[in-house]
């Protein structure tokens, strides 16, 4: 059994489901580069401890131990190969709440694009199911031009005693293995490198380092979460900061960290991911009293019916504020109020041209508008509407109506979505009749996560199938499974 550090965490309690039927886990990762090493990978795993079975040990007390595998293939060749046990830290009782437990590895490997492989197994439970997870893993470090490393959230540090696996910069640095901050959470920290500044800007002793908080959508910069830091150029220069995030509403958000020059002229840029709940945090409409939309494009807007069903159309593209307006402020909202908040949200996304702007995202709307309107729905409060204002065209649709034992369904296939590569959306029509096809599962940011959904589309020939059974059944003309992994 291969030794590894663990360490007791609580942070990802609140946000993990527990299931008696599947292994629970959290994975992330982060490249970084080494002038010793050279380009490696940290991989940072967090096992949901209610989800694993504890048994005793020859110490007499009750441990859980996991088998990892590993894969980092390029086309049909692996790569690079990890396979090891991890065991969790002990308890004498088993009535008591199992603890969650963290791994961290280094993994050396070069520059590339890799298909990954992640399983996880209960080596205490046969019949539980494996975690396992798939994704693409870029590394791509240039010798000659700034870098970045992966940005590592991080839950707790404390000075370094003793040099171990999660020593960094004279830190021991605990990871944040989630990217969701509720409620309970005030701060977001987070560790990165930057690599050969000092090649760049070689006739410069100092730079800029911003950063901030920015919305996932809309990619709007919040002031009140923007920060900046000066440095001296270095072959490799740190960040190790936080940002409070007491204020910050419920939302989808980007952590982004720029390199400016002193003269302040991007350089370059490296975001990541989070989601945040903070219920109470509202937007307030007054703060529109200062916008003048007298002789805008907005001004014109004087049918208030058309007017509220254009905002309406935005909800999806907008950030918690102004989801927040759309949802509790809109039906009392006066004409002028909602002119403000219409011109307001065009120009914030361009402030030189809000009105083309909007012409742009209105093709999109009729668009949906004409495609997948019901006769209860208009297209943009419909599941694919919603997809397709928010991401986009997708670069393939597989359609199927008339399988013989499933649902009507469609697969909807992004090549890259922001930061994401290769996601799908599954959407299906459990009615049958009609054209209202719901999103019945994805594996992208922020969207719902269904792993019965297979069985949910052969429902309409095996009702007896539970929603909690795992493993879909063949049936005779199912070519749901097949299209899911090549589209």
């Amino acid at each position: 059994m291969k030794k590894i550090l663990f360490i007791l965490i609580s942070l990802f309690v609140s946000t993990a489901v527990f299931s008696n039927n599947s292994l629970s886990a959290y994975f992330s990762y982060a490249p970084f580069y080494s002038e010793r090493n050279g380009t490696y990978i940290e991989t940072y795993l967090a096992v949901v401890g209610n989800s694993v079975v504890f048994k005793k040990n020859k110490n007499d007390m009750y441990q859980a131990s996991i088998e990892i595998t590993m894969l980092f293939k390029n086309g049909d060749d692996i790569k690079e190969f990890r396979k090891y046990n991890l065991t969790s830290p002990e308890v004498e009782d088993t009535t008591e709440n199992f603890p969650n437990f963290i791994d961290l590895q280094r993994i050396t490997i070069p520059n590339g694009n890799y298909n990954f492989e992640l399983i996880i197994s209960d080596n205490n439970n046969d019949s539980l199911q494996n975690f396992t997870l798939s994704d693409i893993i870029t590394v791509d470090y240039q010798a000659n031009d700034i870098c970045f490393s992966g940005i590592e959230l991080i839950d707790k540090y404390t000075k370094t005693k003793k040099q171990n696996i999660l020593s960094k910069s004279g830190f021991d640095i605990i990871p944040y293995v989630s990217n969701f901050y509720p409620k309970d959470m005030e701060r977001i920290s987070f560790y990165t490198e930057m690599y050969n500044v000092n090649k760049v800007l070689e006739d410069s002793s100092d730079f800029l380092i911003n950063y901030y908080i920015e919305t996932y959508h809309s990619k709007k910069a919040l002031n009140d979460f923007n920060r900046f830091e000066k440095q001296k150029v270095s072959s490799v220069n740190i960040l190790f900061k936080k940002i409070p995030i007491k204020e910050l509403p419920s939302g989808n958000y980007n952590l982004v960290v720029d390199v400016r020059d002193r003269n302040n002229h991007l350089l370059k840029t490296k975001k990541i991911f989070f989601q945040r709940s903070n219920p109470g945090i509202e937007f307030n409409p007054l703060d529109l009293d200062a916008v003048d939309v007298n002789g805008t494009f907005a001004n014109k807007m004087t049918n208030i019916n058309q007017l509220a069903d254009y905002i309406s159309s935005l909800y999806f593209i907008s950030d918690a504020t102004e989801q927040n307006f759309e949802k509790h402020q809109l039906k009392a909202a006066n004409i002028k109020l909602m002119q403000q908040f219409f011109f307001n949200f065009w120009s914030k996304r361009n402030n030189s041209a809000p009105e083309q702007e909007w012409i742009i995202y209105k093709k999109q709307v009729d668009l949906v508008n004409k495609s997948y309107s019901s006769q209860i729905r208009r297209g943009y409060e419909t599941d694919r509407g919603r997809v397709y204002l928010q991401y986009g065209t997708p670069n393939s649709i597989f359609e199927s109506k008339h399988e013989p034992n499933a649902y009507p369904y469609e697969i909807w296939h992004y090549y890259k979505i922001d930061d994401q590569t290769n996601k799908k959306f599954v959407f299906y029509n459990s009615k049958i009749v009609g054209d209202d096809f719901v999103l019945l599962h994805s594996d992208a940011k922020g969207e719902i996560v269904n792993k019965n959904w297979k069985n949910f589309l052969n429902k309409r020939s095996s009702i007896t199938n539970g929603s909690d059974q795992r493993n879909n059944k063949d049936h005779f003309g199912g070519r749901y499974d097949d299209e899911y992994k090549t589209h």
